[in-house]
């Protein structure tokens, strides 16, 4: 579901195959448009949970710079969304990540949510597609063909 007007929704995803991975992400606006949607090869990252969580810090890195509303984040990844929403100080070698992105959060009034993996189909497809080809790329205000089609399916929007 798109978000409120005033807001914008990030999903995030990170994929691991063989010890090569990846984090994709996609920022749409209310109407559903999109408002970016990279992915990125992350170089020596093999956890897969060490992934999710890059892949939501690294999202929310960009959808600071690219809009000044409040951040609806998704993720697939209920141990990533559980432990950037507990109040329970993070002692795991992940933790100043997850303060990165709780303060981030923080900062905007914005929020994080565990959604099912059909419904984070854009974000996943980035993560893999920076995994398989070894890229780090952004698109503006669009997408590859796949993500494209994903967007219009899910949000019944017209490019």
């Amino acid at each position: 579901s798109p978000p409120p007007a005033g807001h914008v929704k990030l999903n995030t995803d990170g994929s691991v195959l063989n010890g090569i991975a990846g984090a994709g992400m996609i920022l749409r606006a209310h109407d559903g448009s999109i408002i970016f949607s990279p992915c990125r090869h992350l170089f020596s990252c093999d956890n897969v949970l060490e992934t999710e969580i890059l892949a939501i810090k690294e999202g929310l890195m960009l959808a600071s710079q690219w809009s000044n509303l409040p951040i609806q984040v998704e993720s697939d990844c209920l141990e990533a969304v559980t432990m950037v929403q507990s109040a329970v100080t993070n002692r795991s070698k992940i933790a100043f990540l997850v303060k990165e992105i709780k303060d981030n959060l923080e900062e905007r009034g914005s929020c994080i949510t565990h959604i099912r993996r059909s419904q984070n189909l854009a974000s996943h497809f980035m993560a893999n597609f920076g995994r398989v080809q070894v890229r780090t790329v952004v698109w503006l205000g669009s997408g590859p063909g796949e993500v494209l089609d994903i967007v219009r399916r899910d949000c019944n929007y017209e490019f």
